[in-house]
């Protein structure tokens, strides 16, 4: 059993279009999966979303407190893959094309995903809404 942490836009969900900002993304979409298997969906908040800095980092801990060992993200700034990398989850990266949580998890579990370790944009790219 696996949780897989997605940023998420809109109110969150399996059919909800992936965030490409981790850090300001509006809610996060946990799916735990077993045996390559959706078994539980749960939508959280983003708390981080209006934060003057740091986002990322606050971002990067909501997701450990609820237990996700895997990450799928767009775009990933330094300070948020250090974070993650701290907690020990894995990182996946989403393709650059509107696609919804649902087809994204749908790829990790195909192994289409490449896991990457480290930041794949510059710091604060998010604040800009990019």
């Amino acid at each position: 059993m696996v949780i897989i942490a997605v940023p998420s836009d809109g109110n969150g969900g399996l059919n909800e279009l992936i965030n490409s900002r981790f850090g300001r993304c509006p809610s996060f979409t946990f799916v735990k999966v077993e045996d390559k298997k959706i078994k539980e969906v749960k939508v959280v908040s983003n708390s981080a979303v209006g934060q003057m800095g740091g986002a990322g980092i606050h971002a990067a801990q909501l997701i450990g407190d609820n237990g996700a060992g895997i990450v799928i993200i767009g775009f990933l700034g330094p300070n948020a893959a250090q974070s993650l990398n701290a907690l020990k989850i894995q990182i996946y990266q989403a393709p650059n094309k509107s696609i919804t949580v649902r087809e994204v998890i749908n790829l990790y579990l195909e192994n289409e995903l490449p896991s990457i370790n480290n930041a794949n944009v510059a710091a604060h790219r998010g604040m800009g809404g990019a």
